[in-house]
């Protein structure tokens, strides 16, 4: 199907000169767009060189390998004839064009905790997915890729708060209206999308409904602070990390290729659920072998699925591993409500499942405060992983998706402030939440009901 463009999209697929920097809201169209620049790129640049490369860097393999997924789906309505055949066919990583006799190479490159994977790679253009939060080593690595190519550097991204590379040149062209400013920049934010893009086979009228029912919960559930950020394209003042980067070095080690699992102990999951059009599903496994010690024993992410493709893998996880007790998200009105009274007919199923509510009110047992499920979960990981008790994947999603979870400030209906956490990559922590909810609780039943 034909992506059709809004304005600012044709302005930033047309622009050839420079490089490019667009400050965004989330749900507005950027993989899809630079996935298509980049194939426009490989096609009509003029580089007479026999292996050219655009590099896709992203901080995990799944948002680098969704950028491919595009590019290709975008190469075989285009340009069907030019797509490499054999050896070079598409991959999930790699999308060949064949042009005049030579290799164009479209190739995902995530980047890891450090950036450091980015060494060793050339290219005449630098597409960077979530280029806020990319640490300034990847740009110290990754910029010198450009150096002999005369190349161009396309980054895009939600901020996250005013530091970095990204922030820098962002800052340098629009705050200081630098001459000399490296970026031409764009700014869009979701809210504008959502009123001004026009209904079209690309964007449905459900689409655009849908959007602007989700922005309304959105607004309603994050500070202002954190909205603005999220989807206005609005910087916040720092970056509010909720796990900070000393707590994921220590609790994220477990090599998994290496890991031996012990027969001892019990297992829990903890799945996020994901809807068609962007969501991810994930699984997530662990094994409490004493009290004090719960490793990580699986972890499995998958984009757009139907709601039967969610049941038949919360089923596979859960027999796979035998698991004591799985835990989904299914408050009122989530996704998770249907999907929880099916499961609840299968007969091994229906009393391993737990409803796990984010937004279930707590009472803390010491001053009587309300709090929501989602804060207490959160506030049990990051406890476990101080204490040691918690063991998890020394991944770079796993870690891509702790750095992702932002807290912040808020204030109710009643004037008083509340501690919120949320983010725009969390749906592994939400898996490794539930199943570290689970086993920690599950030492003491009588605490335990049916649907947290």
């Amino acid at each position: 199907m034909k992506i059709q463009r809004d304005d600012w999209q044709e302005e930033i697929f047309q622009e050839e000169e420079r490089h490019i920097l667009l400050a965004k809201g989330r749900r507005i169209g950027a993989t899809h767009l630079f996935a298509e620049k980049g194939v426009k790129w490989m096609r009509y640049h003029h580089n007479p060189h026999p292996t050219s490369q655009v590099v896709c860097a992203s901080l995990s393999i799944n948002q680098a390998q969704l950028m491919i997924a595009f590019a290709t789906q975008y190469a075989q309505r285009k340009y069907p004839e030019l797509i490499g055949k054999g050896k070079n066919k598409p991959t999930l990583n790699r999308l060949v064009l064949v042009v005049d006799g030579n290799k164009r190479i479209f190739l995902a490159q995530p980047v890891g905790d450090t950036g450091r994977s980015s060494r060793g790679f050339e290219g005449q253009v630098l597409i960077v997915d979530e280029a806020p939060f990319q640490p300034d080593l990847f740009f110290n690595a990754a910029t010198p890729i450009l150096a002999t190519t005369n190349g161009r550097i396309w980054m895009f991204g939600t901020f996250d708060g005013q530091e970095g590379y990204f922030w820098k040149n962002y800052k340098k062209a629009i705050i200081d209206k630098n001459p000399k400013a490296r970026f031409r920049v764009w700014e869009m934010d979701t809210e504008t999308v959502s009123r001004k893009r026009p209904i079209c086979e690309s964007w449905t009228k459900e689409q655009h409904d849908g959007l602007i029912e989700f922005l309304a919960e959105e607004k309603e559930d994050r500070s202002e602070m954190s909205y603005a950020q999220e989807y206005l394209a609005i910087a916040a003042l720092d970056k509010r990390q909720f796990y900070s980067d000393e707590w994921i070095e220590k609790v994220c080690h477990i090599d998994e290729e290496e890991q031996i699992i012990p027969k001892e102990g019990d297992n829990y999951g903890g799945f996020d659920l994901a809807r068609m059009g962007g969501d991810y599903f994930t699984a997530e496994i662990g094994k409490k072998i004493t009290d004090t010690n719960l490793i990580q024993i699986d972890h499995y992410t998958r984009r757009m699925l139907l709601t039967t493709d969610n049941e038949d893998l919360i089923m596979e996880y859960t027999r796979k591993h035998d698991c004591k007790m799985s835990g989904i998200d299914a408050g009122s009105g989530s996704l998770g409500v249907s999907i929880l009274d099916h499961l609840m007919k299968i007969s091994d199923m229906k009393n391993r499942i737990y409803a796990m509510n984010n937004r279930t009110i707590s009472i803390d047992q010491e001053d009587g405060k309300q709090r929501l499920f989602n804060e207490d979960m959160h506030d049990n990981v990051r406890a476990m992983g101080f204490r040691g008790e918690l063991h998890l994947y020394n991944s770079d999603d796993i870690k891509a998706s702790f750095r992702s979870v932002r807290w912040d400030k808020v204030q109710d209906s009643h004037g008083m402030w509340k501690v919120k956490i949320s983010g725009k990559n969390t749906h592994i922590v939400e898996g490794i939440m539930r199943f570290a909810e689970l086993a920690s609780k599950d030492k003491d039943l009588k605490c335990f009901i049916r649907s947290l």
